[in-house]
């Protein structure tokens, strides 16, 4: 039974792209003990747990004895279960920050860093040009694979993942003046107050509104405020109708895509944070754009 423990542990960290020195600090050896397990020696019993787990098998395979197939959706699902509804997409974000470490093997080797989160997504400032900037904690992960980054923080997590189509991801971007119109729109005066506004109404089902509540209660310019609600509705961030009154009819207006602004501003924070604090890897060779329009200009 040895000689096949032996040759389990061998063969399940080559399967994993794991070096001897890989698994030895997953567990807590060095990479000599773990040359000495696979050519005949064993783990003390004690780090079998912590063996099984690095390698992501149970203790029974180790052994070779036959597994049938772990419903990993349905285990997450019941362990998600076990926590207060209001926990459950912080727990779902820490556990995706915990399996990190499976991404890539040569890059990602201490598990256990994966599952840390410091206190405060803004950390210690820094003072330059006479102002006093607040670094964001950002990790992110860059493979052939994909992207990952985001922020692990106690008082402020999230993250996001891209896997790479197999067609790259050129193709499933919006053309370059769409983007333009949206960020003109963005800058100009009001718009991101406006939207802040609001969406710091209740909107689960959908809520009408007509611009002079908007005007009575931010106080902004009426001409102005039925401009900026008319372009986010080209926009298609606002859905406008008409209704009758006994006055004639007058255009009512419902948010509905109130799922996008923070993520999208904490994008943006994210990306005007160079200067932040940046842990993780970039294993990518490749650029994050193929380029293919370009290649065709140059030919």
């Amino acid at each position: 039974m040895l000689d096949q423990l032996n040759e389990r542990i061998a063969a399940l960290r080559k399967e994993r792209g794991f070096t001897l020195e890989q698994l030895g600090q997953m567990v807590g050896v060095s990479a000599q003990a773990v040359s000495k397990w696979e050519k005949g020696g064993a783990p003390d019993v004690s780090l079998l747990p912590a063996v099984a787990d690095a390698l992501g098998v149970s203790i029974d395979s180790l052994f070779g004895r036959v597994e049938e197939g772990l419903d990993v959706k349905a285990a997450v699902r019941r362990w998600m279960l076990t926590f207060p509804e209001e926990q459950r997409m912080d727990r779902l974000c820490h556990f995706i920050w915990s399996v990190m470490s499976t991404l890539s093997a040569r890059s990602i080797t201490d598990a256990a860093d994966w599952d840390h989160y410091v206190d405060h997504c803004r950390q210690a400032s820094i003072a330059a040009d006479d102002k006093t900037y607040r670094m964001l904690e950002r990790t992110r992960v860059m493979l052939e694979s994909g992207l990952l980054l985001g922020v692990r923080a106690n008082d402020m997590s999230y993250l996001a993942i891209f896997p790479e189509p197999k067609a790259g991801w050129e193709p499933f971007l919006e053309s370059n003046d769409l983007y333009r119109r949206l960020f003109a729109l963005l800058a100009r005066p009001h718009c991101l107050e406006l939207l802040e506004y609001l969406h710091s109404k209740p909107s689960r089902y959908g809520r009408n509104f007509m611009a002079g509540a908007v005007v009575k209660q931010t106080g902004f310019d009426a001409a102005e405020v039925e401009s900026l609600l008319g372009a986010l509705a080209e926009m298609n961030l606002l859905m406008v109708t008409e209704l009758e009154t006994e006055e004639g009819l007058v255009s009512t207006y419902c948010m509905y895509e109130t799922e996008c602004l923070v993520p999208l501003l904490s994008l943006a924070s994210y990306l005007a944070s160079g200067n932040g604090i940046t842990n993780g890897q970039n294993r990518r060779s490749t650029p994050v754009l193929r380029g293919e329009k370009w290649k065709e200009m140059e030919n």
